[in-house]
């Protein structure tokens, strides 16, 4: 018989033609009742070895915490030759169309081989099956069933195998002339596992069928498109197959070659903006309920109570939700209704299939996998989701604090999504180990920030500052998180503070470095969000809600991957706001990072600041003293003085000069000028910055810093106090060039 699936027209798509020889490797002669080609005798697509698989496999799980091919190979002890070599073909096809990274891909590829060692005499793998199992898989989606339900897709596959088994011999042919057909075979196998279902179809007719298996992307991708095509025939599964089989066609003929859904040009115009992927969800029951809790567990699901709530669809919107829940819930207060309207709308329609759950109970931190779509129980008094539940806790007390700190987040159902990638690494491996510290590695959490990175005497030296000065600034912002950087103009604050911080963060990009500047008018509203002019698409006038830099860093900051990454805050000239205006409820954060407050433009979101975030001000003591500072601000911010005649700024002009080979007569100038002036009018000292330019080498240039930037600064200060010819002679350019030369 010839295969219908393996033509001209599906080369010139460009599959993958060695995904495609692979599978069909296995299914081709599986599907016409042939034998294995793994060893040409033995027949393996029977009812009989399937249904003796399948027995085994629901005997259940030996040992929860054992890896699954040990647990698989203790059910198949003394099973029949067909049994444990069907079990080997479909481990195959189970993994075969992934995308893996290396080191998953050496351990499916192992557990394969291993199967195939159960069999007396052991089964020797030819070729062709390995050929199509490489790293660049096609199906790249949200598998987290692929990755965690194993168990439960062998069940399916061998369901599957029965299902073709008992069908007249014209159906299977059927089947492998038309993919709609062959739809009709594969989802008339008892108990549907979608994910795996839609796996096959795709290895049997890659022309047709699309390696894009989640629901939400394969909805995502079709309502993108749907409008080239002359609009969506409906949300069944098969008009979704359906529509972006058509969009398929038309896009490949746009671009003259078969397209990728997920290449970075197209997946930007299909995926929803913001979707950051998988999420984390914590859950909570009404008053910790110790028996719900038990049958979440037990039943491998987890609900949400609607006892009062009229029927909603999966996938409703927020302004439904919100409409409902304000009518069927007139009873609970303001309060109760958003928390209700937020996991309403989080369990119906944010929440999808691979995304992390967990709820506390006893101390203990209880991790699961989403593995189903929100249906309702009979009596529609509640809401569940299939979640398949990790059978280790972890204490909370042990985990990291930023995700302690999310956990205390009230709520009914809370997006803990920030913290993803930490909760990740306290999964089970999703893969048996390759080695006995491969386990270990998995389970690794880091730190939120394990420290900044000693300074250099080279960055020092750069800086022409001394390294020990530098070093204790850099232990002190690390262990406050926030500081200020005061003295003199032309002590170069800004400078040192741009510098440090991109020096301490490693970044040469200045992407988590972000600087600020404080003056008269600016406000918490410019500072960290407030309302701002927008117009609609109709033309009228609107206010929207607007980041400001605060906002926006903080945020970067705690995005899941950016935790152990320091990130830095300049605000320059900081004591020329109204500081009180200007971090309003904020204040509470710079001395409590870990805790969270309500914000007054977003009063429903809980806001904290990351640990990962640091802050950097800087003060210019000539414009204000900073003894008149704000005492809550001196509180929450450690202060240091760069001073002319302190560390690490004494001694930078001279240094700087040398360096450079330079007339060292202004490093000179400087000490003379600041000598000048009175110790209690220290404030007012002149920084070495204003004679690193290059103007200061040359006689006029040198003169016009004097007369231009530094005399007017005197002027004003002692104004009142001393005359112009009194301050010519005490502070004249010409009258410190004498004293240098007699002294």
């Amino acid at each position: 018989m010839t295969l219908a699936p393996k033509t001209a027209l599906t080369r010139a798509l460009g599959i993958s033609r060695e995904i495609e020889d692979a599978a069909w490797f296995v299914l081709g002669p599986g599907l016409q009742g042939k034998p294995s080609a793994l060893d040409d005798r033995t027949l393996t697509w029977t009812a009989e070895a399937a249904a003796e698989l399948l027995e085994r496999l629901e005997r259940g799980v030996p040992d929860p915490k054992a890896p699954m091919m040990t647990n698989l190979r203790e059910n198949l002890q003394d099973a029949s030759r067909a049994a444990k070599q069907l079990a080997v073909e479909l481990l195959f096809l189970q993994s075969l169309p992934l995308a893996h990274e290396v080191k998953s891909l050496k351990v499916k590829r192992a557990r394969v081989a291993e199967a195939a060692s159960w069999l007396e005499p052991p089964l020797e793998l030819p070729e062709e099956l390995y050929k199509g199992m490489t790293d660049h898989g096609v199906i790249r989606d949200r598998t987290a069933e692929f990755n965690w339900t194993i168990w439960d897709h062998l069940k399916w596959l061998c369901r599957f195998v029965q299902h073709v088994d008992q069908q007249i011999p014209s159906a299977v042919i059927n089947a492998l002339k038309d993919p709609l057909k062959f739809h009709e075979l594969a989802a008339g196998t008892p108990g549907d596992q979608p994910a795996i279902r839609r796996s096959i179809e795709y290895l049997a007719w890659p022309s047709y069928f699309e390696p894009v298996v989640a629901d939400v992307e394969r909805q995502e991708i079709r309502d993108a498109f749907a409008s080239l095509v002359g609009g969506a025939r409906g949300d069944s599964d098969e008009d979704v197959t359906a529509d972006i089989h058509r969009i398929r066609r038309h896009l490949d003929e746009q671009a003259g070659q078969r397209i990728d859904w997920y290449a970075r040009q197209l997946v930007s115009q299909w995926r929803k903006v913001g979707d950051p992927g998988r999420r984390a969800w914590l859950l909570r029951t009404h008053s910790d309920n110790t028996e719900l809790l038990a049958a979440w567990q037990g039943e491998e699901k987890v609900t949400l109570d609607v006892e009062h709530l009229r029927l909603l669809d999966p996938g409703v919107t927020a302004g439904l939700v919100q409409h409902a829940v304000d009518e069927d819930y007139k009873h609970l207060g303001y309060v109760e209704r958003e928390d209700t309207k937020t996991a309403v709308f989080a369990f119906l329609t944010v929440m999808k299939p691979g995304d992390l759950v967990l709820y506390q109970h006893s101390g203990t931190v209880r991790l699961g996998v989403v593995l189903g779509e929100p249906e309702h129980n009979d009596d529609n008094r509640r809401m569940r989701r299939k979640v398949r539940w990790f059978d280790e806790g972890h204490t909370t007390t042990d985990l990291p604090r930023h995700v302690q700190r999310q956990l205390a987040t009230p709520g009914i159902i809370v997006d803990v999504t920030r913290v993803v990638q930490a909760l990740q690494a306290l999964l089970p491996a999703e893969a048996e180990p390759e080695d006995d510290d491969a386990g270990e590695a998995a389970a690794v959490v880091h730190p939120v920030q394990e420290g900044f990175s000693p300074l250099t005497r080279e960055f020092a030296e750069s800086l022409h500052m001394d390294l020990e000065p530098l070093q204790e600034i850099a232990e002190l912002l690390e262990e406050n998180r926030q500081l200020v950087l005061y003295g003199p103009p032309g002590t170069g604050k800004t400078y040192l503070a741009k510098h440090l911080a991109a020096e301490l963060a490693d970044d040469s990009t200045d992407e988590r470095v972000k600087l600020v500047q404080f003056h008269p008018s600016y406000a918490y509203e410019d500072f960290f969000e407030g309302y701002r002019p927008d117009k609609t698409d109709e033309g009228q006038v609107s206010f929207k809600l607007v980041a400001g830099p605060l906002r926006r860093l903080a945020e970067e900051a705690a995005k899941p991957g950016n935790e152990n990454k320091p990130y830095f805050l300049i605000i320059d000239e900081m004591n020329r706001a109204n500081l009180a205006k200007v971090f309003g409820e904020l204040y509470f954060l710079l001395e409590y990072r870990d805790d969270r407050i309500y914000l007054q433009y977003s009063p429903n979101e809980p806001f904290t600041l990351p640990d990962n975030l640091y802050i950097i001000g800087t003060m210019n003591t000539a414009d204000r003293s900073i003894a008149m500072m704000d005492a809550a601000i001196r509180r929450r911010f450690a202060f240091i003085e760069l001073h002319p005649q302190t560390e690490p700024v004494k001694g930078s002009l001279l240094r700087f000069l040398q360096a450079r080979q330079l007339d060292t007569t202004p490093a000179l100038l400087l000490d003379a000028l600041n000598a000048a002036i009175d110790e209690w009018d220290r404030d007012l000292m002149i920084g070495p910055s204003y004679f690193m330019k290059p103007a200061a080498q040359t006689p006029g240039g040198l003169r016009r810093i004097w007369k231009y930037e530094l005399m007017p600064l005197l002027e004003e200060h002692y104004h009142g106090q001393l005359t112009r010819a009194q301050l010519e002679e005490r502070f004249g350019l010409d009258q410190l060039l004498g004293r240098l030369a007699s002294g």
